[in-house]
């Protein structure tokens, strides 16, 4: 029970005192923040502080801290490199805390005159805003941008970035925003030479303040700053005076600022343009004197050589990010090639599979084919066989018959009728159709030959379809003679007779082969 008490309170003693460093840490930023236009040597050295008790966990807020309040004390250099710093920090981890080191560059390169700089981040900030849905700050960035454009003198661009802010308060009231926008649109219309228009836009931004009794510094100074150069550049000197001294009601009195700089230099060209040469000299050295005070070219120098590091250091980076995506490119690449290779070796094996199965069909048709032609041949040789055997048997019927009619005059009248019944009985036992016998068993070879004969040469008789099948069997002429009992010139002229039925008389096409394409 003691050993868990103790850890208990172990514990707590490190919370506590993690709380007491991190409310250290915040009261030294909170107090600088305070002291930055009241005493910034003392503001300053609270800076250092925060610096020495932050942990390292809550160093990257403490750099966007710091780098705000350098920003607003125009120190632009140190803004630069503290904001340098908490980017590499944040960069790609924290996507919130990367947008607001964004908004501390857009500020400070706009403050600088480095505008296609500033222009970069305010387009990133307006990504980022919109992506959020957060409407006061997308309005904002609408606002910067036709800001930064009106100085680069891209007034379509100003415009278009400005009219996407103004259509917002269709559906969306912040007077002091519109008062921004308002204000801006009349620079933009006093730019471009419309000037009737230019002023009413200019004081419907002073009544928006006015009627809806906004206190903000920053959008009073804005509004009266832009009528004060209106009224001085349109030759109007009571109200360039009037609302050039109105600019001196929200800025810090005797601060070293921009700020302060541009409202001095406002008030000293309306007290010109009226004529009060006195003020205007008095004002004039009071603007000169912050001026030096601001030292621009010497931090000109220490900003330009933060902008190299930070360029140098952030291109450093996008060549990592670009060498990792090469990589991957490659690797990506060595896996297509790899894939493509395996595809194609699967695809041969599957061409070669596919190539030696058709190879076997091939020779598998071909066997039954060949098997076909030998069964064929075997048929036609038996046909052609029996075919002989036949004529040879009704030979020798034949020559018995008319051996036994010889001998059938020479007998008696009661052998007669004997010999009649057994002359009958051989006349029942002999085939009297051979030929009917031998086309039946052909077609069941050749079905189709008799056919195509026909189609291809209707004038045959049947002696020439008979000839022209027993040619198809490859019977020789002597074998066909036999067959038909007839003498081989017989033959020899029925063959020729049959060529010049086909049309084949003038040509070289042999007989046999041709019937048997048939």
């Amino acid at each position: 029970m003691g050993k868990r008490l103790l850890f208990i309170g172990l514990l707590f003693s490190v919370i506590f005192c993690w709380g007491q460093e991190r409310k250290e840490y915040e009261q030294y930023m909170n107090t600088a923040n305070e002291l930055k236009f009241k005493d910034w040597p003392k503001a300053e050295l609270y800076i250092q502080k925060a610096r020495k008790s932050v942990q390292d966990k809550d160093l990257g807020d403490f750099y966007i801290e710091a780098a705000k309040i350098y920003s607003d004390m125009n120190y632009f250099d140190m803004a630069l490199d503290y904001s340098n710093k908490a980017y590499h920090l944040f960069l790609d981890k924290d996507e919130e805390k990367t947008a607001k080191i964004d908004g501390i560059f857009a500020y400070t390169y706009s403050q600088l005159n480095d505008t296609r700089r500033a222009v970069t981040y305010y387009k990133k900030l307006l990504n980022f805003y919109q992506k959020q849905k957060k409407q006061v700050e997308t309005v904002k960035a609408f606002n910067n941008l036709g800001n930064a454009y009106l100085v680069l003198s891209k007034l379509d661009s100003s415009r278009y970035y400005f009219e996407k802010g103004l259509s917002t308060f269709e559906n969306y009231d912040n007077p002091v925003l519109k008062a921004f926008v308002f204000s801006n649109f009349g620079k933009l219309n006093f730019l471009e030479g419309n000037h009737v228009k230019a002023e009413s836009y200019l004081l419907e931004a002073n009544d928006i303040l006015k009627n809806n009794n906004i206190d903000d510094k920053k959008s009073n100074y804005q509004v009266n700053y832009n009528l004060a150069n209106f009224y001085i550049e349109t030759g109007n000197p009571e109200k360039a005076l009037l609302y050039a001294k109105n600019v001196g009601n929200y800025v810090v009195p005797n601060a070293v600022s921009f700020d302060d700089t541009n409202y001095l230099r406002t008030l000293y060209k309306a007290y010109q343009l009226n004529k009060d040469y006195k003020l205007s000299t008095e004002t004039f050295k009071k603007y000169d004197s912050i001026r030096d005070l601001l030292n621009v070219e010497e931090k000109a120098v220490n900003v330009e050589r933060l902008k190299v590091k930070h360029d140098y250091e952030l291109q450093k980076r996008l060549d990592t990010i670009e060498q990792g995506r090469k990589n991957m490119q490659y690797a990506v690449m060595v896996v297509i090639l790899l894939l493509v290779l395996v595809i194609c070796i699967l695809l041969l094996i599957n061409f070669r599979n596919k190539a030696e199965k058709l190879r076997l069909e091939k020779k598998l048709i071909e066997n039954r084919e060949k098997e076909l032609e030998i069964d064929n041949q075997m048929k036609e040789k038996m046909l052609v066989y029996k075919s002989m055997e036949q004529s040879k048997i009704e030979e020798i019927f034949k020559s018995l018959l008319e051996q036994v009619n010889v001998l059938k005059s020479k007998l008696k009248d009661s052998e007669i009728d004997e010999v009649s019944r057994i002359i009958n009985e051989i006349k029942l036992n002999t085939k009297q159709d051979s030929w009917g016998d031998f086309e039946y068993h052909f077609l069941n070879i050749h079905e189709s030959f008799y056919e195509n004969l026909d189609r291809k040469h209707p004038g045959l008789t049947n002696y020439d379809k008979r000839l022209a099948a027993m040619l198809k069997l490859k019977l020789s002429t002597k074998e066909i003679s036999n067959l038909l009992n007839v003498t081989p010139k017989t033959i020899e002229n029925s063959r020729t007779r049959l060529r010049k039925k086909m049309n084949l008389t003038n040509t070289k096409e042999d007989l046999a082969h041709y019937l048997n394409a048939l």
